[in-house]
């Protein structure tokens, strides 16, 4: 059409069919084309379906954003249930018990791309929680999880729900973004007060319980458990509206039978042996309480910001609450059925969390986060007690509206200044005096040298230090504080003797330190040799017993040439593999003789392992071919050259035990490489495989799946029998390192892969060995 024709049709639209707004504002679209003297953007429709699939990668990432909207309209609780959604194309509903959408709200906030409402309403409208979903990225997250959305909400002061339906296949490419409509309806029959429901169809994506199970554990990540803050204290006490948390349930439809996700975290809560809570008030005054029914205990207490002086308000704390669950494992404070599950889950999911205006901090509280110097401290023993991550199960509670805790530009933790130093004082003091509480009352020895009499530890004052307050940091506040010069300088000889006798005492420690690590060394090292020896031989075994009965026939067959000549070459073979066997451990033997630990070229020492092990493999009829090097220079952290072989070893004849019982021909596949700082190894064989219940276990001492049952059977027996100690002492060997062991996702073609990793050598271990 022209743009005469346009204007005609425009005109008689508006007189014909004044109320056809999409085809107005078609035809207008068209008719702004014409403008020669003014250029406008305009949107293609796909970029809907772009910016979904870029915006939202992730299923958790989508489905965490439509969590953290119903957050926004302040919903105490929010459903999501999933439908037949074990195939794709299940239904998804998230409901919600929300303010609900105004028309104005549908039109403006969820229907506008990149709308401000966010911007300028930065809390919410009934309990003033700072907002979550600051990117306006919901509406991509509904489009990447179906193809098809309807959204019937509703407020408390309208009589009418609104109820919308947006076709995601709409939303082609080369189709201009105005132009797509979506009708709005109102539904007389509202089927709540208040709140919003979504329902997206056509799921793009199988759910299964596992993956929805996954999902719960995300969202319940970023999620503050529940609200510890009881008053909103900035407004005035006639207008105070408690806000009583945020709750999300999970659940599966099937057959029309609603299944719930049960929330393991919240069984384990109820197993601590005491809880932890702590408190800053508006005033700066630090509070805790100790309480366990176990042992009948309920404290409450001060914490200073001075820990030599008491009633000390922490300067630059408000707002800030704790609750810590504190387990004792090993004894009778956690029943012995869930002890084993509770300290599993506490290795992932234990220590103390980080949770900012409701959501979650990272990487506080993750595996190896040592934020609060918990292990530090357990490390050191100055306190008995246990007291490590792994003993704990909690979350702060910041409401920082005034951003006094900011994150870092690598949205990576918050920035290390005096708040977050006086944050972590605060709970660190909290904790340790409530554990000490604890191991008074159950009668535990708190400190090295505490006495005992009539069987009860004798009372001691334990002074839990500023963990903020370094030797410097305590001398530039004695250069601030006041007094004459010469007390000054007093002080100042103070600080540096204190200085010189911790110097001099961290030296003579560092040298016993050295010493006592060397004679592990040595101790790990003997019984690594030990174990391989005891290995070797079960393996030669086989070859002795095959040469005797090879001399043997020579001595009865010495009448036919032909027959001795073909014998003499199978003896041959035999003689050549067991020459490079006993070769191999010569140099495991030999290399024990030097105590230093080297960087070790990891690909060298397997293809070493490999020129040693290849015809025993042969014989065995197994494929093991050369490992290929994929990258160069994989030194490991210095260790001993024999640690390598025993690992080696141990995997090797796992391996071939593994092949043996599937009586088939197997295949054995080595491969190593590097990722940032660790080298890593993957062992892979086709064998019987390892069932998932065992995958731990198989790391622990005395576990075996290849002893004998009887004497009678272990005389008779050609295989390699088990121990228990081989892997046990791999994985002692790994740790010791810093380095871990574990059953990895088969590689593909192999029905077991076992995953070594170690640190890398540093620059400063390749320039000592010249490397």
């Amino acid at each position: 059409m022209d743009e005469k024709a346009i204007r005609q049709e425009l005109g008689r639209v508006l007189q014909e069919e004044p109320n056809n707004y999409s085809r107005i504002l078609e035809l207008s679209t068209k008719l702004s084309s014409f403008d020669n003297e003014n250029i406008r953007f305009s949107v293609d429709a796909g970029v809907i379906d772009r910016l979904g699939s870029e915006l939202v990668a992730r299923q958790e990432t989508a489905v965490s954003e439509l969590v953290k909207n119903a957050y926004d309209a302040d919903a105490t609780k929010i459903n999501i249930k999933f439908e037949n959604s074990d195939n794709i194309g299940g239904t998804l509903y998230i409901e919600d018990n929300g303010t609900g959408m105004t028309r104005e709200q549908l039109i403006n906030g969820f229907m506008r791309i990149s709308s401000t409402s966010k911007i300028h309403n930065p809390l919410s409208d009934i309990y003033k929680r700072k907002r979550a979903g600051q990117k306006g990225i919901g509406r991509f997250a509904v489009q990447r999880l179906g193809e098809k959305l309807t959204i019937i909400t509703q407020t408390k002061e309208s009589k009418n729900a609104l109820v919308v339906s947006i076709d995601w296949n709409d939303y082609t490419s080369d189709i201009d973004l105005l132009t797509v409509n979506n009708k709005i309806l109102t539904r007389q029959d509202k089927s709540k007060e208040n709140g919003t429901t979504l329902k997206i169809e056509l799921l793009k994506d199988k759910w299964s319980e596992a993956s929805i199970r996954r999902i719960y554990n995300y969202v319940g990540d970023i999620l503050q458990p529940f609200p510890l803050s009881e008053i909103d204290e900035h407004k005035p006490e006639s207008d105070l509206i408690i806000d009583p948390g945020f709750k999300v349930y999970f659940s599966k439809i099937i057959n029309g039978k609603q299944i719930n996700i049960a929330d393991d975290k919240t069984m384990v809560y109820n197993h601590a042996t005491a809880i932890i809570e702590g408190t800053i008030d508006k005033s700066g005054v630090g509070i805790y309480t100790l309480e366990s029914r176990k042992i009948d205990l309920n404290e409450i207490g001060y914490i200073s910001s001075d820990p030599d002086k008491e009633n000390v308000p922490f300067s630059e704390l408000r707002n800030v609450k704790f609750r810590a669950y504190y387990f004792i494992y090993n004894s009778d404070m956690v029943p012995k059925m869930q002890e084993s599950n509770i300290r599993k889950l506490a290795r992932t999911q234990g220590g103390i969390r980080l949770y900012r205006n409701g959501f979650r901090v990272l990487p506080y509280g993750e595996p190896n986060n040592d934020w609060l110097g918990l292990d530090a401290s357990t490390v050191r023993r100055s306190v008995l007690p246990v007291h490590a991550n792994i003993n704990f199960f909690g979350f702060v509670e910041l409401i920082d509206k005034e951003n006094e805790f900011n994150e870092t530009s690598s949205r990576e933790g918050l920035v290390e200044n005096e708040a977050l130093i006086q944050l972590k004082n605060f709970i660190y003091r909290a904790i340790m005096t409530a554990v000490i509480k604890i191991a008074e009352v159950r009668n535990v020895k708190i400190v090295s040298g505490q006495k005992i009499s009539d069987g009860i530890y004798e009372s001691v004052e334990v002074r839990i230090k500023n963990i903020a307050f370094t030797i410097e940091e305590l001398d530039r506040e004695l250069e601030k504080d006041s007094g004459s010069v010469e007390v000054k300088s007093r002080r100042k000889k103070k600080i540096q003797q204190v200085k010189k006798e911790i110097s001099e005492l961290q030296k003579a420690q560092e040298e016993e330190k050295d010493q006592y690590l060397k004679e592990r060394s040595m101790l790990r090292v003997l019984s690594s040799v030990g174990l391989t020896i005891a290995l070797f031989i079960h393996e030669v075994k086989d070859y002795i017993l095959n040469m005797n009965a090879d001399i043997k026939f020579l001595l009865d067959k010495l009448k036919s040439e032909e027959q001795i000549f073909k014998r003499l070459l199978i003896l041959q073979s035999n003689v050549e593999t067991f020459k490079s066997y006993t070769s191999y451990f010569d140099v495991v033997i030999s290399q024990n003789i030097v105590r230093n630990l080297i960087p070790i070229e990891l690909q060298n020492k397997i293809e070493e392992f490999w020129e040693s092990t290849r015809n025993d493999a042969h014989r065995s009829s197994l494929q093991f071919d050369k490992p290929i090097r994929n990258e160069y220079y994989l030194f490991t952290t210095p260790m001993h050259p024999s640690e390598w072989s025993s690992i080696l070893f141990n995997l090797y004849t796992n391996a071939k035990k593994a092949i043996k019982r599937t009586k088939n021909k197997g295949v054995i596949d080595i491969e190593c490489g590097k990722i940032e700082n660790r080298i890593f190894l993957k062992f892979s064989d086709t064998g019987d495989g390892i069932r998932d219940e065992i995958k731990e276990q198989i790391f622990e001492e005395f576990f075996t799946t290849s002893s004998p049952k009887t004497l009678e059977s272990l005389n008779t027996s050609n295989e390699v029998t088990g121990t228990g100690l081989g892997l046990k002492i791999v994985r002692d060997i790994l740790l010791s390192y810093r380095g871990r062991i574990y059953v990895d996702e088969p590689k593909e073609g192999f029905s077991t892969t076992i995953y070594v990793e170690v640190p890398k050598a540093n620059d400063k271990d390749l320039d000592k060995h010249g490397l």
